[in-house]
């Protein structure tokens, strides 16, 4: 749970450090959706298993800084399955396989001159 209660205190005290008072509008308005997102990180949590936590662990460097991970998105021309691929895999991966219809899709380093469909 450490994950995300790390994101979410570090959000509602830019929420507290801006003045937004919570009886006001806007601070009625961030701190439910503060509330909102202690309850999502929660059932996240809940339900995610701990090789999941493992990859949101990964993704902070040596200095306990988040990396930003970045996904890709890729529609199977074959099935129409949304697939997405992350930056690692885009870089050292010229095709993956769609895991519904088992299509060839180029991705990646391919030249793209050369990529057929």
């Amino acid at each position: 749970m450490e994950y995300f209660e790390k994101k979410i205190t570090y959000l509602r005290g830019l929420c507290d450090g801006s003045g937004f008072d919570e009886a006001s509008k806007e601070g009625k308005i961030f701190h439910g959706m503060l509330e909102i997102m202690d309850d999502m990180a929660f059932m996240l949590e809940t339900f995610m298993d701990d090789e999941d936590m493992e990859c949101l662990d990964e993704s902070e460097d040596e200095d306990g800084e988040d990396q930003p991970i970045f996904f890709y998105s890729f529609i199977c021309p074959n099935c129409g399955e949304e697939l997405d691929v992350d930056q690692e895999t885009m870089e050292s991966v010229t095709e993956i396989q769609c895991p519904k219809c088992g299509n060839g899709i180029p991705i990646g380093t391919a030249d793209a001159d050369s990529l057929t469909f």
